[in-house]
Order: structure tokens, then C-alpha cells, then sequence
């Protein structure tokens, strides 16, 4: 008679696809943090949509997503931030709320150039990402105005409206600088020489 071999104990197999993802640590903590930029960026933009497009201060209002995608790229190093804003403003621009297929190069090239300008002569500090992500606000809303001039979407006399609008979006940043900071700080900050 012939017996068979008794085989070893195999436990059954995992039919959960996530743990085959073989992750470590690290990259899920990466992963956890661009998904809750992604979720604090579609907050903002339901928020700007939904409420924020109805209340006219002096005639202007926010535009709250822009604001975001410019803190992050200014709060991330460079590289990181032109790989962001130029996906984030892509994605804004898909979605309907963007003012013109322009503003993906705008915030792009913005926020990329007030990032390098902030890491090479400015320290990392609350005042100095406020005075940077202010000053690319208002050159982004300066912006938006000499193209919509240029495409005859707006008038010379409404450029009062589009400074106010970038004071009030200066006035967002410190509201905002605390929840992207720490939603930054997921997965360990970079680090730099």
C-alpha cells in the first residue's frame, strides 16, 4: 500500500487585494497624505462652489482652491510642487471652476517660482510662507486680470475687484497654513542640507 505524505499546514489564502501591496510604513503614510491634500482641496473647492461664490464683499469674493494649490506648492519643496501644481491645476481646471485653460500654466509657473524664491532667500516660517503665498495671490489675481483684459472677459475699471479678491485670499492663508502644514508633516518632512 502506498500512503501518502502527510503535507505541511497551509493556511488559506488571502483573498484581500491591499495585502499583496506589499508597502511599507513610509509609503503609506505618503500615500494617506496626498490623499488628504486631495480631500482638503475638493473641500475647499465644494466650499468656494457652494457658499463662497454667493457672498460679494465690495463685489469681490475668494477663489479658494487656487489659494490652496499655491500654499502647498510654496509649503513643498519645488520638485515636488511643480509635479503638484501642475497636476492639482489641471484637475481644477477639469472640474469646471477655473476661469480659463490658462490657469494651469499661471499656477504652475507661480507657484513653482515664489517656491524656489522662498527656500533660497527666506527661512521656512509662518510669516515667510504668508508673505510668499500672498505675494503669489496677487500676482495670480494681477494675472487673471491681464488675461481677462486681454481676451475682453473684463474692463480696466474692474481691477479693484480682482486686488480685493486677493486681499481676501491673503486673509485665507492663515487659516489654511495650519491644516496643510500638518497634513505635510505625514510621512516625514524632507530632508534638506
Amino acid at each position: 500500500m502506498f500512503f501518502k505524505r502527510k503535507r505541511d499546514f497551509r493556511p488559506d489564502k488571502d483573498r484581500f487585494w491591499l495585502r499583496k501591496l506589499y508597502l511599507t510604513k513610509q509609503q503609506r503614510l505618503k500615500i494617506l497624505k496626498w490623499l488628504l491634500i486631495a480631500a482638503a482641496l475638493v473641500f475647499l473647492s465644494v466650499i468656494q462652489d457652494v457658499t463662497m461664490s454667493r457672498i460679494h464683499i465690495f463685489g469681490a469674493t475668494t477663489d479658494l482652491v487656487p489659494y490652496g494649490i499655491l500654499l502647498i506648492c510654496i509649503i513643498l519643496d519645488p520638485e515636488v510642487g511643480c509635479i503638484f501644481a501642475l497636476f492639482s491645476s489641471m484637475i481644477y481646471q477639469f472640474s469646471g471652476s477655473a476661469p480659463g485653460p490658462y490657469v494651469i500654466a499661471l499656477l504652475t509657473v507661480l507657484g513653482v517660482l515664489v517656491a524656489i524664491l522662498r527656500q533660497c532667500y527666506l527661512r521656512y516660517s509662518f510669516g515667510s510662507v504668508l508673505l510668499s503665498t500672498g505675494a503669489a495671490i496677487m500676482l495670480y489675481e494681477i494675472a487673471l486680470f491681464l488675461v481677462g483684459l486681454f481676451l475682453e472677459h473684463t474692463t480696466a475699471g474692474a481691477f479693484s475687484h480682482f486686488l480685493l479678491t486677493g486681499v481676501y485670499g491673503i486673509f485665507v492663508v492663515p487659516v489654511l497654513y495650519p491644516v496643510f502644514t500638518a497634513i505635510g508633516k505625514i510621512g516625514g518632512e524632507t530632508w534638506k542640507e
